[in-house]
């Protein structure tokens, strides 16, 4: 089968694993893959180590044939906008007649646009809201304040397109379907999930003894620094806790707020208690999960963070260890009482003393991690469930 995938996500250039990533190294196996994106040109500037984290996808970019929207280094709004314009000459240069079924990976306006193209020749979309878009206008480094409010009409006005002109559209959380009023009928659930080979213990001596952190218990976060990330609350806990207890804090990422979480460790005086990673190879995730005795998902409490199901949460489950996350519906309504919760300092202080003190509780939930997203969230099930919808789509 022919697949023509429209995508906010530029592939190469993204310093992070993303769920479409993984639906891809899947997919490319037995389909014939092309991706048209947005160019993220501005993310090389931001984290000079994003070239390096994509080498690891390097077989997956053979298999797969990619076009970006443009090749001018333009604002990605003005990327998206101007698409309504441009996707018809790509579309040409793309055969697009020949695909058998497009899925819309998260573009708006693209998306929609592309859509409505291959309609025209009886070609079915898929549509993958894979997070709250409208709401995450509305707080992009990338979009101008003034703007922001106008962003999130525009791109409430084009999601809402998006979803009535889609054969099926996949989700990835209920509170997210319930927020973009997806209908029924149309619905899919398609959750993120995990590489439960990749992502698993590893020995963790050599690395703890690279860092600096031979015996200390490692609070730990993974994943790219962006602004619905909030470790305020955690280096508070920690700071308080380090006046007594051999505790670390690692920090495993990238990204724009980058320079801003390390002033933030400066502010509370954690330099000596916290190393930075900043992005490291994909493959090497999970061994630096591996250093870590606790890992913690700290997100900021507003629309885009309820609605969001985060790939670190699977991650951190496969590699058998404890996770404190802010309370989001997204994570509690998918693992429930498998993770402990903290949504300020205070909290997270007591969920901290509470698993450095109690070393049982810290193996039951690393052994009932791992056993639980074998079972459930393995992206090789999750994405033959899709591959089922794709290869159902076609008129």
């Amino acid at each position: 089968m022919k697949i023509l995938i429209t995508s906010i996500v530029d592939l190469k250039k993204s310093a992070h694993n993303s769920r479409l990533h993984q639906f891809l190294m899947y997919l490319s196996k037995n389909h014939e893959i092309t991706v048209l994106s947005i160019n993220d040109w501005w993310k090389a500037e931001w984290d000079d180590k994003s070239k390096e984290y994509g080498e690891d996808f390097e077989d997956l970019f053979d298999k797969i044939s990619s076009i970006y929207l443009t090749e001018k280094k333009i604002s990605p709004v003005f990327q998206e906008m101007y698409s309504i314009k441009t996707v018809d000459n790509l579309l040409r240069k793309a055969r697009y007649r020949d695909f058998d079924v497009h899925f819309n990976y998260n573009a708006l306006i693209s998306g929609y646009a592309v859509a409505k193209k291959m309609k025209s020749v009886g070609v079915n979309t898929i549509y993958d809201v894979a997070d709250d878009l409208p709401e995450m206008i509305k707080t992009s480094p990338q979009v101008p304040n003034l703007l922001r409010p106008i962003g999130y009409f525009i791109g409430d006005l084009v999601m809402k397109k998006n979803i009535h002109i889609s054969t099926k559209v996949s989700y990835t959380t209920d509170s997210l379907r319930s927020s973009c009023k997806i209908p029924s009928n149309k619905s899919e659930l398609i959750p993120n999930g995990v590489d439960t080979k990749l992502f698993r213990k590893y020995p963790s001596d050599d690395i703890r003894k690279e860092l600096g952190i031979n015996n200390a218990f490692v609070i730990g976060h993974v994943g790219v620094l962006r602004e619905w990330i909030d470790l305020e609350p955690l280096f508070i806990s920690v700071k308080q806790l380090s006046e007594k207890l051999d505790i670390n804090l690692l920090i495993v990422g990238g990204g724009v707020g980058y320079e801003e979480t390390m002033k933030l460790a400066r502010k509370y005086g954690l330099l000596k208690n916290a190393i930075f990673t900043g992005t490291v190879p994909y493959t090497q995730v999970p061994k630096y999960i591996s250093c870590m005795d606790v890992c913690i998902i700290p997100f900021k409490l507003d629309a885009v963070s309820q609605n969001s199901l985060p790939l670190k949460l699977f991650e951190y489950l496969a590699c058998e260890k404890p996770v404190i996350s802010t309370k989001v519906e997204g994570i509690t309504a998918t693992v429930q009482n498998r993770v402990l919760y903290a949504s300020n300092s205070e909290e997270y202080k007591n969920r901290i003393i509470e698993l450095y003190n109690d070393e049982d509780l810290r193996k039951k939930m690393e052994s009932e991690g791992r056993k639980f997203v074998e079972k459930n969230y393995n992206w090789s099930l999750i994405t033959s469930k899709l591959e089922k919808i794709l290869m159902g789509a076609p008129s």
